[in-house]
This record gives C-alpha cells, structure tokens and sequence, in this order.
C-alpha cells in the first residue's frame, strides 16, 4: 500500500506537470543527407519477391507452362503446389503466401476446344497498394502467357480470361489498411514526444535535480513518466478508433478487447522508446533532433508505404525493432478479420520485448545520471 500511495503521488505530479505544458515547439530539421543514404537504398516503389503457389486441378503440361511463366518472373516467388482450398486459405491468412493462382480441371480441355478457360488468381487484398500491384502483374504474366500461344499458333480461339479475387478487401479500398495504418503511426509520434521530452525537460528546467533528492527509487520515477504518457496518449486514440470506425465507416471484424491489448502493447514499446531519447539527450532541442531521427526511419521502414518484402533481408531484420512494423502488421488484421491472440501473438512477444528493452537501457542511463 505503500508504495501504491507513492506511485498516485508521483503519477499526479506527472500528470499535472504534464497537461500544464505548452503545445510542443517546433522541431529542428534535420539534415537530409542521413535520411537520403538511409532511406535511398530500402525504399522502393517497386514490388519484389511476392511469394506465390499454384493450385493446379489440371496437372497438365498446359498447366505447367503456365506455372513456369511465373517461374521466370523475378517479382515472384513460388512456393509447392497447394493441394487443396483449405490450404490455400489457411497460408495467404498466416502471409505465408500473398499469391495464389487456381488453374481450373478443364482448363487444358478448353484450350483445346478454342473456348476461354478461367484461371483464377487470388491475392491477399489487406494492404491494398501492394495486393493491387500484385493482381497486376500476375494478370500481365498470363495475358503474356496467352499471346503467345497465339503467336505460336497453339491457341486458335481467344485468350484465356483471368478472373481476379481479393480476400478480406475484396474492393481493393485503400482506406480499409491506410486509416488503421495511420492510426498506428499517430500514436507512435504522439507517445514518442510525449515521453521523449520528460527528462529531457526536467534536465532543462532544473528541476532534475529536485527530483534526485527525492526518495524515489529509479524505475518509480520512469514508470510513474511512462504510465502518466501512456494515460494521456490513450484519449486521443480512443477518438480516433471512434472516427474510423463511425465516420470512415472502416469494417471491425476483430475482439474490441484485443484491439486494447494491441494499442496498450504498442504505446509502451513506443513510450520506453521515448524514456531512452530521453534519458540520452541533456536539453529539449536535443530530444526533438534525436526523435525525429528515430521517427523518420521507423515510418519509412514499417512496410506501410514500401512492401517488407522489397526491402534488403538486412534492413527487414533490423526493423523487428521498430514497434511501428508489427502495429502495421496486427490492426488492421483485428479490423479486417476475426483474428485470434495466438495468430497474432509474435507481435505481441515483439512489441513486449522492444518496451522492456528499451526501458531497461532507459533505467540503466537514468541511474547512471542520478
């Protein structure tokens, strides 16, 4: 009880000491060059290494040329031959394939009949950019595929149809993983300067030192710091949630209950990313550069704009550290389908990792400077 009443004590000081702060100043620009070589080399408009399988009910050599047309594309990836629907909608809901194409059983029978089989191409539709460039190129591979048998001569009647499906977005409406997406993003900035600036800000306004003659221990003051951020941040995300999903209209398929599981995961791993700008900076000016050099990359690298799958295998394995990534990759999952805790739950074993992480090297710096 104790330290209960210690922990309100400094969670009102905080929380006063915070809603009392003028709005934030403007923050410093930092040199383009740093971002230019940094971003230069990962991010791409361009779509590489979609991973893709075949259903093939036809098993016939037409069937195989169609299959080694994609082959030869360097845009995608095969994977086995599904087996069955079951499987092909078990590995496109768990990203392990973003691509399928269905060759239907007749489909060599109709060639050879001169009449228009349907091969069917079906694609994950939850980011919409990426799921549209996909379709794309997998609809110019198989047109390509029937001129030449024109060409060539084997195919005397019409060209194949192409019939295109998108799962969970089946209109290929932006807005369906942009606004979950960019709710994502504003709460990481939000939390991010909230937290990045509070010891910075008692350093500058020499009331660091007040707060050392207290006997409060260490990670009091940085939990207390963190959980008055982690209060104030969430009131703006909760208008938020209601904007999107009563004034955008954005389908909710997924568990309200997960949604706060994900949201309070997300801002703690940002909010101890900002405890640690924090406890590295000595003014405010400092924190703001430092934070925009955290921010920058960390929205440029999330995969919101630039598919992971394009990015150098380096790059993608240095951003699991980035909270961002994995908030991208789990909203709007809970918005668009009824996703479940295990399916998601490396994002919440990353997430948990990143803020106990940094709040542990936040609280190591800190003690250092009492």
């Amino acid at each position: 009880m104790k330290i209960l009443r210690r922990l309100i004590a400094l969670f009102r000081k905080e929380l006063l000491q915070l809603l009392q702060e003028p709005r934030s100043r403007a923050s410093l620009i930092v040199p383009p060059f740093i971002q230019l070589m940094l971003l230069g080399y990962a991010v791409t408009l361009d779509l590489k290494n979609v991973d893709f399988a075949v259903l093939d009910y036809s098993r016939t050599p037409e069937s195989r040329e169609v299959k080694m047309a994609f082959a030869g594309s360097p845009t995608f990836i095969r994977h086995p031959d599904l087996v069955s629907e079951e499987e092909m909608r078990s590995k496109i809901e768990n990203r392990e394939i973003r691509l399928a194409v269905v060759i239907p059983a007749d489909f060599a029978q109709a060639l050879a009949k001169h009449s228009k089989p349907c091969v069917q191409v079906i694609v994950d539709g939850r980011n919409a950019s990426s799921a549209g460039m996909a379709l794309n190129y997998a609809s110019s591979i198989l047109r390509d595929f029937s001129a030449r048998r024109l060409e060539t001569g084997k195919n005397a009647g019409p060209a194949f149809r192409v019939e295109t499906r998108a799962w969970f977005n089946p209109n290929f409406n932006m807005k369906y993983f942009m606004i979950p997406s960019l709710l994502v993003m504003i709460s990481l900035i939000d939390a991010m300067m909230l937290s990045s600036m509070l010891i910075a800000r008692e350093r500058e306004y020499g009331t660091l030192d007040q707060l050392r003659m207290t006997p409060y221990a260490t990670w009091e003051i940085l939990f207390a710091k963190g959980g008055t951020t982690l209060m104030v941040s969430a009131f703006p995300i909760t208008i938020c949630l209601l904007a999107i999903r009563f004034w955008f209209r954005i389908p909710f398929n997924g568990s309200w209950l997960l949604l706060a599981a994900l949201l309070v995961s997300f801002l703690s791993a940002a909010i101890s990313i900002g405890l640690l700008v924090s406890s590295l900076t000595r003014t405010l000016q400092q924190s703001f550069l430092s934070l925009f050099l955290v921010i920058v990359p960390f929205s440029m690298l999330s995969g919101m704009g630039t598919p992971l799958e394009s990015m150098p295998e380096g790059f993608q394995k240095a951003m699991l550290i980035n909270p961002l990534r994995h908030g991208i990759e789990a909203l709007p999952r809970i918005f668009l389908e009824n996703v479940t805790f295990w399916e998601i739950s490396h994002v919440f074993f990353f997430l948990i990792s990143i803020a106990l992480g940094a709040f542990t090297m936040a609280f190591v710096l800190f003690s250092r400077q009492r």
